[in-house]
């Protein structure tokens, strides 16, 4: 069976299927029952596999290359990465485009990539930072906990820890995420505050705090690849 992620809405009258970035997305009305909603998917099972299929092998190709029009993850959205030269580096998010300002004393091909590297790493980190300090809080009041404090830092193989003294762990990565993934994070490392473990009783309480986890779980294990961080 096709895993997939529902969304239903007041507003709709029909049941809506998209494929973007690899995720399969179901829109329904309230009222449509989900045994209706898993026939509808089975019936396009070959479209929707073939869909999900073309759009994780684009972007393996080119994804965190470090060079111009190679593409990245931002906030859940691919965007393509513009390079260019000034004064000063900085980053700017506009539409679909990552608009990366190099400084001018780049001296080679392989300087530029090192450094266009670097400047994401800062950037990514201060993204998931910010993110952390305007939801951690209330994710923590929500579930009930007192963390003592968080670390950002660059991990490659998992996106968050914990450990017995309530000290947290993130990875910057979590800024190529959609907030609705990174939430799920931030609630399963808060719910490790209370169960030191990934036991019924764990998944009990991430489910309550995040409905929706289920699917941000697999989110994560659909763009895994395209979440890679390569050392150049």
């Amino acid at each position: 069976m096709l895993q997939y992620q529902l969304i239903r809405s007041n507003k709709r009258k029909t049941i809506g299927l998209q494929v973007k970035h690899g995720s399969i997305i179901i829109r329904a009305p309230h009222y449509v029952c989900e045994q209706d909603i898993a026939h509808i998917v089975k019936a396009k099972s070959a479209w929707l596999q073939r869909k999900v299929a073309e759009q994780n092998d684009r972007p393996k190709l080119q994804n965190n290359a470090f060079q111009k029009n190679s593409s990245l993850f931002i906030n859940g959205e691919l965007k393509t990465l513009d390079i260019n030269f000034g004064l000063f580096s900085e980053i700017v998010i506009d539409n679909n485009t990552i608009q990366l300002t190099l400084s001018n004393r780049v001296k080679s091909a392989k300087s530029e990539v090192s450094q266009v590297k670097k400047q994401l790493e800062t950037w990514f980190k201060q993204q998931t930072i910010n993110y952390l300090d305007k939801q951690l809080s209330n994710k923590a009041e929500q579930v009930g906990v007192f963390p003592k404090s968080f670390k950002v830092r660059l991990y490659k193989a998992r996106w968050g820890s914990c450990n017995s003294k309530a000290e947290l762990s993130f990875s910057s990565l979590l800024a190529m995420t959609p907030d609705w993934v990174f939430d799920y994070v931030i609630i399963h490392e808060l719910c490790h505050l209370i169960h030191m473990n990934h036991s019924p009783a764990f998944w009990q309480l991430v489910a309550i705090h995040c409905p929706n986890y289920q699917s941000a779980k697999i989110w994560l294990k659909t763009h895994h690849s395209q979440l890679h961080w390569p050392t150049v």
